[in-house]
Parts: structure tokens; sequence; C-alpha cells
């Protein structure tokens, strides 16, 4: 029986036209309500919570501190981002246009809200929805300045309404100008570069004012994600995203297509990366921010602070050079030390997994190798004759033939593959990346290294050690050492102003001197335990006799001494005893170096500073530096202790290192040692400015047999004046003018006499004939009264011999020994 199909039948009732339209347009209607109360919601959600834009007004970006040379130019900058405000004047028309093109070319059209950026965004956001790519926000520059001001960076819908929302509200409170000007000194540009006159410099080396088209296009571009579009990660993106934005200049009307090709085919030239000498200055400038953070609190650093300093940029960078160098010098003469690091015994190397060819050395900040430049090496492999090394990337070799000042003849006796040294770069192939280098060692010793105008007192060089990445102490301004003999000049001052002159007579013996306190004797000895008999005043000064600083100093009391060494600026605890005649108490360098100074300034001393002035941000000035001075001694004593103190630079301890420059400068100073050699000083001027040098290790360890003063420290004063009067040379010559020499002027009432340089008395007309004549400076009644007789020359030990001063001889000792 077949089965029946059961078919239901349901009927739809047929819709008219019109009640589906009604429908459509209610659903309309209420989604449309929805939306525009979810809108409305958000809106007022977000009003509430959106600061008051009035905060513009007062917000001040975190600045950095820029610290100024002699010369006006910027040298440092101090604080956590580096920003400096331009106005918008002051940013090129280049600059406006590049930026315009590429982030919103109806800026100066819209009122915050770009209608048609939106809708492109949105076009864009539809294409890109199945892309898995980074949202369009279609962002005006007022949006994009509301965001990085005010709001989070995700994109969500209620960030949005809060950027358009702020956007308006910006635009009716600023100008067009202002809100650019704003947004081209807020933004980051990598490296701690914020704003558009920082990347500028970071990236170019220059003020924004003087940037080209194809520079311009290169912030601009950068602008849209510093972290992306870094010239040092990433320059081949970077060219193609300045390219970009030279096409879209030319899309806007701002260049010719022509001119878009011709900036598109000029190299990227970037400068390189982190350029700057991080040591150059450092004391220096670490003293200035100490000061700023003590005066005006660490917010201070942030604040946008101008401060103009006294530093010389030139002289600076040529007393680093110096010092350097003589500290090498030091350091070879005390031999090679089998100290040095091995990256094949190092933990943290091996498990890195990388060969001695992939190393890195935290000293390699910077990828810039030069002729001259000292910098720690990798030792890849050491032959007899020559080894191979690594430095920045390049390959080196040192030879054999270099190290002869370490006692040995085989480089594979003194360094071993993986040992860490550092060496000196004497030549260099950029193309191949290889360079010929010698082996250095790195010194142990410190140093203070501090010159200063004479007449101003103006700091214009400071230098407080070896290497202020190791070491922030400054041994120039803050520590204090042992005077030694560079006290002697106070003394002799005292002596000149109680009734010695140049030529009076003391007798270099063997002496001893009874301590009225202790009852015991004191018997000072010369250093190179000789005594030379009847000498003059000058004789002992420019030889640095002990015992006759001490008959000197006894003839006038200690606490004579003690009140001159006060005059002088010495702040030191001093006690007045006869052992202050070796200089037997600390002081520190830039007190030795002031007090120095009064001999060329005409018995004046200017207060020693470092800041001529400071300014704020709007360049109110909060603070500037006046000169002060006090007169210690008359200008005739200065002039006789300065022309004493020139013969220690042409007769004395410092004649064989500053004789060879005297021809074009006048010079004097002293030498300064103390005993076991702990300290050595030198402490030296010219008619405008004074220099001193302090030589020794933290702990007091002795430099060593022999290193005096005029061995371990006057090389580098001498050094520093070399290149001073070398660089003065070659800006008269590219002038087209003579040198002028510097020298010191001769106040009234001196008067010159022609004596005997050992017996002190004038040469007879006729008759006697002697042997030392010298042209000698008195205070205008104070010459010898009577001429020299053949008497005199008997009792004087070894008159007719040529004897020099071997107290504080400059003849280096030999090298260590192993």
């Amino acid at each position: 029986m077949a089965s029946k199909k059961i078919r239901l039948k349901i009927r739809i009732r047929k819709i008219e036209r019109r009640t589906l339209v009604r429908g459509l347009l209610l659903a309309a209607l209420f989604g449309t309500m929805a939306v525009a109360g979810a809108v409305v919601g958000t809106y007022v959600a977000v009003r509430k919570t959106l600061p008051d834009v009035s905060v513009l007004e007062t917000f001040e970006p975190a600045l950095m501190t820029t610290l100024y040379g002699d010369d006006g130019r910027a040298l440092k900058e101090i604080g956590p981002e580096r920003r400096i405000i331009v106005d918008f004047a002051e940013i090129p028309e280049v600059l406006r246009q590049a930026i315009i093109a590429t982030e919103d070319p109806r800026f100066f059209k819209h009122r915050g809200i770009d209608m048609r950026g939106v809708l492109r965004a949105v076009r864009e956001n539809v294409l890109k929805m199945f892309r898995r790519r980074k949202l369009e926000g279609g962002s005006t520059i007022t949006q994009q300045l509301a965001r990085r001001l005010f709001l989070h960076p995700l994109q969500t819908l209620q960030r949005k309404f809060a950027e358009w929302f702020l956007a308006v509200q910006i635009e009716k409170r600023y100008s067009k100008e202002k809100i650019f000007e704003m947004y081209c000194n807020l933004f980051e540009f990598g490296y701690g570069a914020f704003g558009v006159e920082a990347a500028s410099r970071l990236f170019f080396g220059k003020s924004v004012g003087e940037l080209s088209l194809e520079e311009a296009a290169v912030i601009a571009g950068i602008l849209r994600g510093p972290s992306r579009y870094s010239p040092y990660r990433n320059p081949a993106l970077v060219l193609e995203r300045r390219n970009h934005v030279l096409n879209r200049m030319a899309e806007e009307g701002f260049l010719s297509r022509a001119q878009a090709e011709a900036a598109k085919s000029t190299p990227l030239a970037i400068l390189p990366q982190g350029r700057g000498d991080s040591e150059f200055g450092a004391y220096f400038f670490e003293e200035v921010r100490r000061y700023l953070v003590d005066a005006y609190g660490e917010e201070s650093l942030y604040r946008g602070f101008k401060v103009h300093l006294t530093i010389n940029a030139e002289y600076q960078r040529l007393a680093e050079a110096a010092l350097a160098k003589g500290l090498r010098e030091y350091d070879r003469r005390r031999g090679w030390r089998k100290d040095k690091r091995n990256l094949l015994k190092d933990e943290a190397f091996l498990k890195s997994g990388r060969s001695l060819e992939e190393a890195r050395l935290p000293g390699w900040t910077t990828p810039r190798l030069e002729r001259g430049d000292v910098v720690e090496a990798v030792v890849l492999s050491a032959g007899k004759k020559d080894a191979e090394v690594l430095v920045k990337g390049y390959r080196g070799r040192v030879a054999s033939d270099d190290i002869q000042w370490t006692g040995q003849r085989s480089l594979d006796a003194l360094v071993a593959a993986g040992d860490v040294v550092h060496v000196l770069v004497k030549a260099k192939d950029e193309e191949k990346k290889e360079c010929l280098v010698s082996l250095e060692q790195e010194p142990r010793v410190q140093a203070g290294f501090l010159g200063l105008d004479v007449r101003t007192g103006q700091v214009k060089f400071m230098i407080g050690g070896t290497a202020f990445a190791k070491s922030q102490l400054n041994r120039a301004y803050q520590t204090a050492r042992q005077a030694g003999s560079s006290i002697k000049p106070f003394l002799y001052t005292a002596a000149l102003e109680n009734g010695f002159t140049a030529a009076s007579r003391v007798v270099d013996e063997p002496t001893d001197f009874p301590d009225k306190w202790s009852g015991e004797t004191w018997a000072p000895r010369n250093y190179d335990r000789l005594y030379k008999g009847t000498v003059t005043l000058r004789k002992g000064i420019e030889e640095s006799r002990n015992v006759v600083t001490a008959k000197v100093l006894d003839n006038i009391s200690p606490q004579t001494g003690v009140d001159y060494c006060k005059r002088f600026g010495l702040t030191t605890t001093l006690y007045p005893y006869l052992s202050l005649a070796l200089g037997t108490f600390d002081v520190r360098l830039v007190e030795m170096v002031s007090a120095m100074s009064v001999f060329p300034n005409k018995g004046v001393r200017a207060r020693p500073y470092f800041i001529s002035r400071i300014e704020d941000r709007d360049g109110n000035v909060l603070e500037e530096a006046a000169i002060e001075t006090e007169e210690v001694i008359s200008p005739q004593t200065a002039y006789l202790m300065t022309y004493l103190l020139q013969g220690v630079t042409q007769r004395g301890t410092a004649a064989g290192q500053a004789a060879s420059h005297l021809a074009d400068k006048a010079l004097g100073g002293k030498t300064g040692t103390t005993d076991r050699y702990t300290d050595a000083w030198f402490i030296g001027f010219s008619p405008s400015l004074c220099a001193g040098v302090w030589v020794g290790h933290d702990d007091n360890l002795p430099l060593g047999h022999n290193e005096s003063g005029a061995v371990a420290a006057l090389p580098v004063w001498a050094g520093f004046f070399r290149s001073l009067i070398e660089d003065e040379k070659r800006k008269a010559k590219a002038e087209g003018r003579e040198v002028v020499r510097e020298e010191f002027d001769i106040p009234p009432n001196i008067h010159f006499e022609t004596i005997d340089l050992k017996t002190g008395l004038l040469i007879p007309p006729s008759g006697v004939r002697c042997l030392w004549p010298f042209r000698e400076a008195f205070l205008e009644g104070t010459e010898p009264r009577r001429y020299c007789s053949y008497e005199d020359h008997l009792r004087i030990l070894h008159y007719a011999g040529v004897d020099t001063a071997k107290e504080e001889s400059d003849v280096p000792p030999p090298p260590a020994k192993k």
C-alpha cells in the first residue's frame, strides 16, 4: 500500500513596499540613535577625563642644560633629553614644507581635524582589514601634538575621540605657527634627541636653520617612527623614507619634479654616531654639573639653562693630549706589566660563544678610528716578529721593532691571543679596514692638570685624572697633595721682602737645625746628597737646594713663611716649622696654580672661577661672575720673583724641557718633588697663562727612583706649551702676520746690574776676570755694593766648573727592570 506524502504549506504574508521601507527607516533611525548615543556617551565620558589644554601655557618640556666655551660655542649638553627649543621663525621653510607635505598637507586649512584625511584613512583601513597591518589614523599635526602631550599611544575609539576633541581645543587657543612650533620641539628622534634642533645637530652637526633640502627631508621622514627610521640602524630604509618625503613635497607643489629627482640622487650623509669624545673636558663639565646641583637643585639640569664657561676648547684639547703623552712616557719607563685581561680566560666571554674576531670591547663606544688614537685592542695572534690585533673592526698589525721600551725582543713574550691591550694607531687603510699600530700600556699613575688666565682667574682647562670613565675624583680641584719643592717660590718671596736679594749669598752645607718644640735637631738634605758651598739666592731656587731654602726660612722665621703662604691664597693648615721649607703639607693643585699666577700678574691674585654666566631658558641672567682680585705683593717683588723663576726654565731644574720654547715665549716656573718621589709637580707660567701639573698615585705609592717633578710632571707642561706655541705660529702664518712674543712687563724702580752669577758681586770694570757675568734684577737701592775679587772666586766651590741643576734632574731614569 503506497504511503501518502504529507506536505506542509506555509503561507508568507506579502509585505507591502510601503511597510518595508517604513521598517527599514525605523531600523536605520534606531541604529543611528544607538550610534549617536554611543558617540555622545563616549564623548561625555571622554570629555570628563580630558585635561584642559590651557596647561600648555605653563607646560615646560624637559630641556637639556647647554654648556658653552669661552668663544660662545656649545660644547656639552647635560640632561636626560637633548632638546633645544627653537621658535617658528627659526625653523627653515624647507623643513616646514617637508613636514607638512608628509604629515599634514592641509595643516593651514583645517581646524584641527581634516575630514578628507579621516575618509582617506577609513578607505585605507578597509583595504588593510585582512592584512594585519597597523591601521591609519588620519591624524593631523594638531592631533599628533595632542596625543603626544596628553594621551596614550594605543589605537582605540575612545582615544580617537579624545584626540579629536583636544585637537579642536588646541586650534581654538593657539595659532597655527605656535602649534607647528610646539610640534617641532616636542617629538623624539632617537638617541636622546628631542626636537628638530637637537636632531639636526645629532645627524648633521649643524643648526636647523642651516639644513639643506635633502637633510630637511631626512628629519621630516624620521618623525614617522624614530625606532624604525634610524639612520644608524636602517640607513637604507631612511634613504627610502627621505625620497618618499621628497616625492610628497613635489606632489604638494613645494618642489618641481626635477628638483625632487636631483635631491633623491644625493647620497645619505649622516655624521657618525658618538663622534664626540666622551672624555673631552669631562672633569671640567662634571665640576660644573656639581655646582649647578648644589646651587639650583637636581631639577636645574632639565630647565634648559645656558651656562657660559671659562673653558677654552683648544687649550683643553692640547692639555689632554699633552697629559696623555706624558703619562704614557712615564709608564713606559716603568716597564711592561703582565696584568692584561684575557678574553679566552673570561667566563662571560666564553659563555657568549663568540670568537675573538667577533669580540666587542666596552671601550669601543664609537666606530671612529684616527691616526694618533690610543685604544683598546684584542690580540688575535702573536709571534716573535709581529702580532695581529682587532681594533674597532679593523685588523691591526704590531711590529717587534716598536717594543724596545719593554725590554723584550719577541712580541709573544709580551702578549698572547685573547689579551686586551692598548695600542697607538700609526696608520690606517679605510678601504681594507686595516691599520698599523704600536704597543702601548694604560698608565696606572694619576694626574691633575689645570691652567688659568693670570689676569682674570678664569680656568681655561682642567683635567682631574687619567680617565673620567674609571674615576670621577677631580685631582686638580678636589684633592690635596704634598707640595714639596713647589712651595719654595712663596718662601723666597718672603725673603726678598725681608732683606734678601737675588745676589744674597747662602752657604749650602750639611746643617743641623735645633727644634725648640721637641728639643731634637732637624737636618734637611739635598736630593742629590751634594752640597755646593757658598751659592746665591738665585742659585738656591734655580737648583731647588733644600738646605739653602731651610736657611733662608730660618733667617726670616717659619711664621713669616706661613704668613706669606696664606697671603698667596693657600687655605691648608700650616704650622711654623722649618720643614715648611720642604713643602711638607698638602695643598690643592688649583690653589698652587692660582698662587703662582701672582708673579706674572704683577703681584695681584685673581680668584679662580670656571663659570662666567648662567642664564635660564629665556635668556634671563641668573648669575654672572665678577673678577675678584687682591694685591698680594708689590709689582716690583712680583717681577723679581718672575725673573728668578725664569732662571729655573733657562738654567735650573726645568731647563732641559722648557729652554727650547724660550725663543717664542717668556716662561717661568718651578719644579716640585716630595720625599720618596710620591708627588711630582711643575707649576709654570707665561705672561698670560699659568698652568700646573701634578703626577702621583692615589694611594701615595712612590713614582719610582728619580721620578722627580722635572722628569714626571714637567714634560706634560712643556708639551702643552710646545703645542700652544706651534698653534699660534700656524694661525699667524695663515693670517699673514708675525708672532708677537709675550714678555713680562718690568715695573718702575727695577734696576739691572751685571754681576758674577756665582759670587753675586759686581763685575769690576777691569782687572779681575769673572767667568759668570749675568744681568741681575734688583729693587733700586739693593744692588751689591762691592766688586768681585779673586779671593771671592776661591771661596766658591768649583768656581771654574760648569755644573748643572742635578737635584731634580730632567734626565729620565732608565726603564725599570722586570
